[in-house]
């Protein structure tokens, strides 16, 4: 369980990469914050850009590490970059192959 800093950020104790293409990837960063809920955070980076953010007290509490990570993948593939029309191809199609690996762990059950 993790207590939030003077600014109201917790550091991650789990991170779960959810696809990779090179140094190209997106991940979800976690932990169980001193409230017992656990709260997520979204990492992508990609060949042009990308986007993160910290776990604050400001985010959704879940119940438990599932639903944390159900939730994480939710958001990110509803946020998910698609590039820019200015982008070369191989930036779009980076981007396409990264969201179909974040899909694919959508669907895949988990043992926990």
């Amino acid at each position: 369980m993790q207590t939030q800093n003077e600014h109201g950020v917790y550091e991650p104790e789990r991170t779960e990469e959810l696809a990779r293409i090179g140094r190209s990837y997106a991940a979800a960063r976690s932990c169980q914050c001193d409230d017992g809920l656990y709260r997520y955070a979204l990492d992508v980076s990609y060949s042009y850009g990308g986007f993160c953010g910290p776990i604050s007290t400001h985010g959704e509490g879940f119940p438990d590490y599932a639903a944390a990570k159900n939730s994480a993948i939710k958001e990110l593939l509803a946020k998910f970059p698609k590039g820019f029309p200015t982008d070369l191809e191989h930036v779009r199609n980076e981007l396409a192959a990264l969201k179909a690996m974040v899909t694919d762990t959508f669907r895949q059950p988990t043992l926990f």
